[in-house]
């Protein structure tokens, strides 16, 4: 059996799903081919999961503390089988709607393995048939996978990535972490939440190894104070893994490009067996790779861009908020020219002087905002407390609107509010 489309989308996940819908609204024939479930690793073993798990732990903790406003309540114990259920119930819901959005946009959807026989064919391997594909403009968005640490594979029982961590239903008596990037720090400060005792090594001198090293420490500290063990500039991060239940690791994330058959059409990859990539082209006039694949972001959000762009044919240039969940969150973003400018102050207040923390009981963190000293523009900003995933939304549309100090007032701050430390902090 062979299809005709304009548009061939390999891979159903923030970028594939919403790049065929994009294409699809400007009437062009689509089809996109996903060979596990809609929603790629964001919604399936991801951020969608992560944040509900994070969510659970923050409920608990906000129990725990309700004698604080003179609230008496007993936690019951934690029946993790039953999170994880209702996680399931959330991930499958959301999958629905994006099966939903598909079939609105008139998209179709093909479940199985793609590959290339050509610069303009796909073979289609379902669980019933093999389908040829044609189509004038193929895009890949395959995603990428959990890496694992030289000599070690996962087995899913005591080694295990992260998409196994988010589908344990119990909780582990004690766990070591490998990575102190976002999902490493993430998942350490949920399992801890919920009584595991959690060791987390990095090799790299400071948590967070491309963020903002004050940010970084502050944040080690944060997470030593809810009892884990944090160990950074650890060149034997296995070094006792017998000790505990789970070995966590979260290396980081490797290429899914080994089913595409690419020496077929000659597509060109870097050293780590990524996609190749200008302004989302590859060496291949009608092929593109947008999201995860292309090995530049790892970012739903940024992969979702990819996918506008790619179909507008156009570049982003805005600057890109990061934020780790952990307790409390933190979050950053910069100018994405921050490096250029030479002649920068740095201002910093305290949610503890915050009234709107001190009614939550949220005072733990700080922001910290970068100032051209010339310009007086806002360059970046760095937070870390309550809400910073939602305040670093603010911070992001201050940079990309090249604001500068003078345009900010009282009125446009609502009070009492944590956003009024945004304000103190780049008035004081």
């Amino acid at each position: 059996m062979e299809k005709m489309y304009d548009v061939a989308v390999i891979g159903a996940g923030p970028a594939g799903y919403n790049c065929a819908i994009n294409f699809a609204k400007q009437e062009k024939k689509v089809v996109v081919i996903e060979k596990n479930n809609l929603g790629g690793t964001c919604l399936n073993c991801g951020c969608i999961p992560t944040k509900f798990l994070w969510q659970a732990a923050k409920t608990k903790q906000k129990i725990s503390k309700s004698l604080e406003y003179g609230i008496k309540a007993n936690i019951e114990p934690i029946n993790f089988h039953d999170i994880i259920t209702k996680k399931n119930r959330l991930v499958e819901n959301l999958s629905k709607g994006i099966a939903r959005l598909l079939t609105l946009n008139k998209v179709d959807v093909l479940k199985g393995v793609a590959s290339f026989k050509s610069n303009n064919t796909l073979l289609v391997n379902t669980e019933t048939e093999n389908i040829e594909i044609s189509a004038d403009k193929i895009i890949v968005a395959t995603g990428s996978d959990c890496k694992s640490v030289p000599g070690i594979e996962f087995d899913h029982k005591k080694f295990i990535s992260s998409t196994d961590a988010l589908n344990l239903t119990d909780i582990p008596k004690s766990m070591l972490v490998i990575g102190g990037g976002a999902i490493g720090i993430e998942l350490s400060s949920i399992f801890s939440c919920f009584g595991t005792t959690v060791t987390l090594r990095e090799i790299c001198p400071q948590l967070l190894p491309n963020e903002d090293g004050e940010l970084a420490g502050e944040l080690a500290k944060v997470l030593a104070r809810q009892g884990i063990k944090v160990e950074v500039s650890c060149q034997n991060t296995l070094k006792d893994a017998d000790n505990f239940e789970k070995v966590l690791i979260v290396a980081g994330r490797k290429s899914t490009v080994q089913e595409l058959n690419l020496k077929n059409i000659n597509l060109s990859l870097d050293k780590r067996n990524f996609v190749q990539t200008s302004e989302y082209k590859t060496n291949i006039d009608n092929i593109f790779a947008i999201g995860d694949v292309t090995g530049k972001g790892f970012l739903a959000y940024t992969a979702e861009q990819d996918a506008v762009n790619v179909v507008e044919n156009k570049v982003s240039t805005d600057p890109i908020p990061k934020v780790v969940f952990s307790f409390p969150p933190v979050a950053s973003v910069k100018d994405i020219n921050f490096d250029n400018y030479k002649n920068i102050v740095y201002k910093k207040s305290m949610y503890s002087s915050n009234a709107r923390a001190q009614i939550e009981g949220e005072r733990t963190g700080w922001i910290k905002i970068a100032i051209d000293k010339d310009s007086q523009k806002i360059l970046g900003v760095w937070i870390l407390g309550a809400n910073a995933d939602e305040l670093i939304n603010i911070c992001s549309v201050m940079i990309k609107a090249n604001m500068k100090v003078q345009d900010l007032s009282k009125n446009m701050f609502f009070h009492p509010g944590l956003a009024e430390i945004i304000l103190e902090t780049i008035k004081n």
